[in-house]
């Protein structure tokens, strides 16, 4: 018969489970999944996967870049289509973009990852659709381009460009 151990942070329990890594006995309170079976929690402490292990600062420099790609794309795609009437091109140039803005803010994060910067990508993408909206309008309505742009805001084909662009790039970041 197997001689009673007892857990090393609960000594009043009787266990008859290990640490799969320093072989100390451990409750099953005590014991934490791991990749490789069970494990105490002093050896189970996981670290972040380092892509995934975004700084604050790199938020910041993510923010900017995918504002300034988002803004370039969303002119383009505002001014694009007025030279080119094709169909579905604003669902075109929205993937285009999203790709474009989501490895803008990949490669101004060091090419991280994660919720943050996805997060990220979504702000952006939103922030410089509506500012190209406003800077094409105010270039060719002027002083209309307030009304213009609260005009664009309310018709539903507006926002196919934001929606996809945002997919895209957030799906990027995963």
């Amino acid at each position: 018969m197997p001689e009673s151990m007892y857990c090393v942070n609960h000594p009043d329990r009787e266990t008859l489970l290990r640490c799969g890594k320093c072989g100390q006995p451990i409750c099953t309170e005590c014991a934490v999944r791991h990749p490789v079976g069970l494990r105490c929690p002093q050896c189970a402490k996981l670290k972040k996967v380092p892509v995934y292990d975004v700084p604050g600062t790199y938020y910041l420099r993510a923010l900017v870049a995918g504002t300034g790609v988002s803004l370039l794309c969303a002119v383009v795609a505002e001014i694009l289509p007025l030279f080119v009437p094709v169909m579905f091109l604003s669902f075109l140039l929205a993937m285009g973009a999203g790709a474009i803005i989501g490895e803008a803010i990949s490669r101004a994060a060091d090419c991280k990852r994660g919720r943050g910067l996805q997060i990220v990508a979504a702000v952006s993408v939103l922030v410089g659709s509506i500012g190209g909206t406003l800077c094409v309008a105010a270039v060719i309505y002027g002083g209309a381009a307030l009304l213009v742009m609260a005009s664009s805001l309310l018709n539903p084909f507006y926002w196919l460009y934001p929606i996809v662009a945002a997919a895209v790039a957030v799906t990027r970041l995963r």
